[in-house]
């Protein structure tokens, strides 16, 4: 990819525009990807998202093969339900990956990429994210709650062989 694509914005559907940001975390010992949903207002009034949107999404190699997923388990608790109002011409960012469950060490040579209910264990390459986030009709929401999908740009995600190494 020529352009950084964790700065591009979707296309704007229905007032926002959305984008995903994907940050290394070392846990120590374990490894992961953090994913957040960063959702801007470019309307004219409030609207509410909810922090638990409907994520769908794909991971690709660089010859543009899906990556297969892993099988691991997820436990813990889930985050809450919550609203969060988003200001016209401002942004929020929330955070969309799953963090809970086994998440592999640097001896396994992988790093955790967990979001849309798939998990993904990532050795040293490049790859890239495609998704979107559904946001659904909640009946006990408030009245400015945004219904919609955004279609969010693809993200490359990169895994070193520093990131995976030993001491």
């Amino acid at each position: 990819m020529s352009k950084d694509s964790s700065k591009q914005w979707s296309t704007k559907t229905d007032r926002l525009v959305g984008r995903l940001l994907v940050v290394f975390e070392d846990l120590r010992p374990g490894l992961r990807h953090a994913v957040h949903l960063e959702i801007r207002n470019e309307g004219f009034d409030p609207v509410a998202v909810i922090n638990q949107p409907k994520i769908s999404c794909e991971v690709y190699d660089v010859s543009g093969t899906p990556v297969p997923t892993l099988e691991s388990s997820a436990n813990g608790p889930r985050q809450v339900r919550q609203w969060c109002v988003i200001p016209t011409d401002a942004y929020a960012g929330i955070r969309v990956d799953a963090q809970t469950g086994s998440v592999p060490t640097r001896q396994q040579g992988m790093v955790l990429l967990a979001i849309g209910g798939r998990r993904w264990g990532l050795k040293p390459g490049t790859y890239l994210l495609k998704a979107s986030a559904v946001f659904n009709s909640d009946e006990d929401g408030p009245a400015n709650q945004w219904v919609g999908e955004l279609q969010l740009p693809p993200v490359e995600v990169v895994v070193t062989q520093e990131m995976v190494a030993t001491d």
